[in-house]
């Protein structure tokens, strides 16, 4: 479908000629396929570390970037850090990630995903309760599955799975489909406002509108299901929702799936069926693709998928029955099969998913051939990657990369929301003196949240300190360029209570950053640090010198979320100064090469010294001789990711240094 003159004196002439598609004219022919990355705030927004993968991924080269896998509603996410385009809050970062795509020269599109029953809610929606004919492939299909996890990983796999398909048993509404085409049709229009190009509907890998279309999961006898012309129906009604919502000449595509792989699913008749009713609904291009999580690990599937553009022969037939773009995807390893393969007309653009995240110099590399690209080993790391909700991660990146990535997906579960506690008139004392640490770098400040804990009988003495307090706040907050207004919160109960309320404000606020005072008769403060998981617990004392840091490492991965907590908060603030500090009994001599390794991980200078103490005695004397000797004000400390009983009864560095620390304040990152 040549709409332009192929200049025939370039390597690869088709490869990298220009075509449109819809009102775009793409610069060349290769596509960055959409690939779920769980790269994703837990809540469902952009996070930087995204916005850095898909600018990257377009500064590659590529015609077009599909972002992959956006929820339109929050009962569509197929994972914890799942995309979302279901509120208006969520424009803009939207509108940041688009705009980094198109800064880079590619055109920006969105994909449009509800999970149907393979979301993570606990009720799920389909279009037809499973039935027990295909209940038995469903569970046949999860051992093949399972074959590509470690053995001790597979229970709570399957555990997971099992619960899932016991909520396959309700069909959807009418009304849940009216609502679910309305928030397609919302999403879209919010992708339009967020400035993406396009919007590409996902109706493959057996998500909702796959699962219509499918006479497989769709056994609905009548309505939107039965017959052939039904099944399709539901996803035709989407589009046209969309179109309503969008301007009129505002593209549209559709990712088709050609082959289910299941017994009585779809086949390729049906697909080239549904493609024609799709170009006559305006979809402007069509991305093929084969198999779904029911399907894709079957031993046939495995030997399908292996073979180099396994859908060469369904995409032919799909390019010559319509007459709108086609784009072929499935282990197109190098530029001569992708250059041949539009060549023969068997598609007009080239979908490379894992393949350019393996190797992002492939597009620069078929531009000047000469380097070998690094093709994807289909180890289906990645996958598992994202199913263990762990990130998109691929085994061909080099080791330095992979690293930051498991990093930055660590701290997706982290934030810096802060809450001060605060009980009695001392707290509120040491709160003051301790302003240094509580405030954040300027383009992360918001209020913090202040809950005041106090008896069941107030103190009127308390509650004017409560008050001179927030307005103290407000003083000293408001000219640093905080935002929003501080949360007032009193709890009315005994102290016996204080640490389930605690917890309670801690869970329902998701505070990231909590800040407490010390206070030797009340217990509960120093338990809450150890019983916080994937927090920042900061225990405050009054001290002359909250300036002056001292970071004791002990130089493994847990010294990585200290390092970027520091680089993300402390670290460049004026006054502050920090000293890094390793103690060992023994020298293996690579102490110095790993500090070097896990600053380069971080993205810490590379003039930040650390200081390599050798010591015949315990860890902890030594470090707070160090600190009374150098008059260190805060310390800041990893936990080792001890639980429960294990910590208390043998204890660690964190629990000791607690325990003996007098005047400073500890930061404890977990």
């Amino acid at each position: 479908m040549d709409q332009v003159k192929i200049d025939n004196t370039k390597e690869y002439p088709y490869l990298f000629s220009p075509l449109k598609v819809g009102k775009c004219l793409i610069k060349n022919r290769v596509i960055a396929l959409p690939v779920h990355t769980g790269f994703a705030h837990r809540d469902g927004r952009v996070s930087s570390w995204m916005i850095n993968f898909y600018a990257g991924l377009a500064n590659s080269g590529p015609g077009m970037v599909i972002v992959a896998n956006t929820a339109v509603s929050q009962d569509g996410q197929v994972s914890e850090f799942n995309l979302r385009a279901d509120r208006d809050e969520f424009i803009p970062g939207l509108g940041k990630l688009a705009k980094a795509i198109k800064q880079k020269g590619s055109f920006a599109c969105l994909q449009l995903n509800h999970a149907g029953r393979f979301a993570r809610t606990a009720q799920p929606l389909l279009p037809s309760p499973i039935t027990s004919s295909n209940l038995s492939f469903n569970v046949e299909s999860l051992k093949g599955f399972m074959e590509f996890f470690p053995f001790e990983q597979r229970f709570s796999l399957t555990k997971n799975f099992l619960n899932q398909v016991k909520t396959w048993r309700y069909a959807m509404t009418s009304e849940d489909r009216q609502r679910v085409i309305n928030d397609f049709a919302a999403a879209a229009f919010r992708a339009y406002k967020a400035g993406f190009d396009m919007v590409e509907f996902h109706g493959a890998n057996g998500y909702l509108l796959c699962q219509y279309f499918s006479p497989f999961t769709n056994r609905a006898e009548s309505g939107f299901g039965y017959d052939f012309k039904s099944r399709t129906e539901f996803p035709l009604e989407i589009i046209r929702a969309a179109k309503k919502k969008l301007p009129k000449d505002f593209p549209m595509g559709f990712r088709l799936i050609l082959q289910e792989w299941v017994p009585d699913g779809i086949h390729l008749p049906e697909a080239l069926a549904f493609a024609r009713m799709l170009e006559k609904e305006g979809v402007v291009y069509l991305s093929g693709s084969a198999g779904t999580y029911n399907s894709l690990f079957s031993s046939g599937a495995l030997k399908m998928t292996a073979r180099s553009a396994y859908l060469k022969d369904e995409m032919e037939q799909l390019t010559a029955q319509v007459n709108i773009p086609t784009i072929i995807a499935g282990k197109i390893a190098t530029p001569l099969i992708a250059e041949n393969l539009l060549r023969q007309g068997i598609s007009d653009l080239i979908g490379l998913g894992r393949p350019l995240r393996a190797d992002p110099g492939w597009i620069a590399k078929a531009k000047n051939p000469g380097k070998k690209i690094i093709e994807c080993l289909n180890c289906n790391q990645c996958l598992k990657q994202v199913v263990l909700e762990k990130g998109f991660n691929c085994s061909r990146w080099p080791k330095l990369l992979r690293k930051r990535t498991e990093l930055e997906h660590k701290l997706l579960t982290r934030n810096y929301r802060a809450l001060w506690i605060i009980s009695d008139i001392r707290d509120i004392q040491v709160f003051k003196n301790s302003l240094p640490l509580l405030v954040q770098r300027k383009k992360d400040r918001s209020y913090p949240t202040i809950l005041f804990l106090q008896e069941i009988f107030e103190d009127p003495d308390f509650h004017l300190a409560q008050q001179n307090f927030i307005q103290w706040t407000k003083n000293k907050l408001d000219p640093m360029g905080f935002s929003d207004t501080p949360s007032h919160y009193i709890v009315r109960e005994s102290k016996d209570n204080w640490e389930k309320a605690v917890r309670h404000e801690i869970d329902h606020g998701n505070h990231g950053l909590i800040f407490i005072c010390s206070n030797q008769d009340q217990p509960w403060r120093r338990r809450l640090l150890y019983k916080e998981r994937s927090k920042t617990l900061v225990h405050l004392s009054t001290n002359n010198h909250p300036r002056r840091v001292m970071v004791p490492v002990d130089l493994s991965d847990a010294t990585l979320l200290v390092m970027i907590f520091l680089k993300k908060t402390l670290m460049g603030k004026k006054k502050f100064s920090f000293h890094f500090v390793h103690v060992m009994k023994g020298r293996s001599g690579h102490e110095k090469q790993r500090w070097n390794e896990l600053k380069k991980i971080v993205g810490l200078g590379k003039n930040i010294p650390i200081d390599l103490i050798f010591t015949k005695n315990q860890v902890v004397p030594t470090l707070i001789t160090i600190i009374q000797n150098q008059r260190y004000g805060t310390i800041v400390m990893g936990k080792r990711g001890l639980s429960g009983i294990k910590q208390w009864l043998l204890g660690s560095v964190s629990a000791g240094m607690l325990k003996n620390l007098k005047d400073q304040s500890l930061l404890l990152i977990d």
